[in-house]
């Protein structure tokens, strides 16, 4: 890939003012893989709404706040989980929520908030990132998570009155008998294997069990371990609420 290219994925000001056929190309590259991939979509079409805000499709896109806000749905009020995020195609019976807005998308948004994912090899081994398989071994020797750092925030109606959440209050953990610890969760971008985008193919966009598949992870301590995460049922939503999920960067903004 050429300097010019790699510098468009890492500039959102250039991004934008970037061709959507250009965009296209790009949508399904992690920040950190720097490779040619063939891509059968394009992204959806932007809409400017106001001043640095943006619609793509069904996301809402904030400069000004660096946020990326989008429809998901309650898939579940109760039970053990591992992910708080997947698409349809993905693991519906261990998710919290659920959403029809493609992972791609999704990573193309946060590149051009400025989201820069993962570094590209596993620093203690200089390795590639682990597959997506996860397994007790691969839990139990599982990196802390890198990327950027997030804060996950929901919205929705009950008895037509408006509520907000931490997401993390929505889950609930065995070990500690308390809801998850408030505070960020880290964009890791997901990974390419060959030319396939992983949270794409498999739909696990947002993972409480770390997965290196996801776009996002979880840094609290028990992340490697799939048996203490659950739907925190005194908290959460009802089941089949439509809520309106936001994605803000709480890293700095990057450089010009």
């Amino acid at each position: 890939m050429s300097k010019t290219l790699l510098a468009l994925i890492l500039s959102p000001a250039r991004l934008l003012q970037t061709s959507l056929a250009t965009l296209g190309f790009l949508l399904s590259l992690p920040a950190i893989q720097a490779q040619e991939v063939r891509v059968e979509e394009r992204p959806p079409a932007m809409v400017k709404m106001s001043p640095g805000v943006y619609q793509l499709g069904k996301m809402r896109l904030d400069k000004g706040t660096r946020s990326l806000s989008f429809p998901a749905t309650v898939n579940m009020e109760d039970g053990p989980i591992e992910y708080l995020l997947v698409a349809a195609h993905g693991s519906t019976h261990e998710s919290l929520l659920c959403t029809d807005v493609h992972a791609s998308d999704i990573h193309f948004a946060m590149l051009l908030l400025g989201a820069k994912g993962a570094p590209a090899t596993n620093p203690q081994t200089g390795q590639p990132p682990a597959t997506a398989r996860v397994d007790a071994d691969s839990l139990r020797n599982a990196p802390k998570p890198q990327g950027d750092s997030i804060q996950i925030i929901v919205k929705w109606l009950e008895d037509n009155q408006e509520k907000t959440a931490h997401i993390e209050d929505w889950l609930f953990n065995s070990d500690t008998q308390k809801a998850g610890e408030r505070g960020p969760w880290i964009y890791s971008g997901s990974m390419l294997l060959g030319s396939t985008f992983l949270a794409q193919a498999e739909g696990n966009l947002a993972a409480v069990v770390l997965n290196s598949s996801a776009l996002i992870n979880n840094p609290r301590t028990g992340n490697n371990n799939d048996k203490i995460w659950f739907v925190h049922k005194n908290a959460v939503a009802r089941q089949g609420s439509v809520v309106e999920l936001t994605i803000s960067l709480s890293s700095p903004s990057p450089q010009k």
